[in-house]
């Protein structure tokens, strides 16, 4: 049975990619956690906050220590943290729920105020990672070979990425899609938007942006702590995009 969550002030973030080396999540999540704390939202980290596919056990075993903590005050002061599952993390979904302070999810149906919200992490609308799953991980896996070798190699192979998206988001602009995202996640999105949500969050594509679709609705995407440190507001049922740091 699918449960909708009740929440009038959440916040997400998505691809924090914690214990790849690429990312910029460890050194500025104290401060944003203590932000969430002290301002009294509900938080829900949407999908590869952990990156187990790109980093060793060593280097989370050092880093995860202090973020959980982080997570722990939040619960005890905010009262909920989601966790919603995505491609880079779906290794420590039991160890997550097991843990007992976040609710693990695959996806996280949300009511606030009036309006309905669905929050995804999105890889399963990624054309790349649904036909071709098994070349997808081989690419993954690359990619975490050249972080390893070289950062520059990495930075160079997500340049890669963000101009192929470009290119294949141009031919449909007319549609209304969110600029260097694949059409596709604009097009989920409208599907989840016709099945009864008022908005829906996505993250997986590192790429941020707020589409209004259908002149009332919205489509979100909470970007990349890889690259830039944005998060989503939702508040009574609005939802706004914000920066964290630059």
């Amino acid at each position: 049975m699918r449960v909708d969550y009740i929440e009038s002030r959440l916040l997400v973030v998505s691809d924090l990619h914690i214990g790849n080396p690429f990312s910029q999540a460890r050194r500025l999540l104290h401060a944003f956690f203590r932000f969430v704390e002290d301002s009294g939202f509900a938080l829900c980290i949407n999908g590869d906050g952990l990156d187990i596919a790109q980093t060793s056990f060593t280097r989370m075993a050092s880093e995860l220590p202090e973020i959980l903590d982080g997570l722990r005050r939040i619960a005890r002061r905010n009262g909920s943290v989601y966790y919603v599952v995505g491609n880079h993390d779906i290794q420590l979904t039991h160890f997550l729920a097991d843990w007992g302070v976040v609710t693990v999810l695959p996806f996280l149906n949300l009511r606030s105020g009036e309006n309905r919200i669905r929050i995804e992490h999105g890889h399963l609308y990624d054309p790349f990672f649904v036909n071709h799953p098994g070349l997808y991980q081989l690419a993954t896996s690359f990619a975490g070979t050249l972080l390893h070798v070289s950062p520059n190699l990495y930075k160079a192979w997500i340049g890669y990425e963000t101009l192929r998206n470009r290119l294949l988001a141009r031919f449909r602009q007319g549609d209304g899609v969110l600029a260097d995202e694949h059409p596709a996640f604009s097009e989920a999105a409208r599907v989840l938007l016709r099945r009864g949500f008022d908005a829906v969050v996505f993250g997986h594509t590192h790429v941020p942006g707020l589409l209004t679709i259908e002149s009332n609705k919205t489509y979100c995407n909470a970007g990349s702590w890889m690259t830039r440190g944005n998060y989503v507001a939702i508040e009574d049922g609005n939802v706004e995009l914000r920066q964290w740091w630059q």
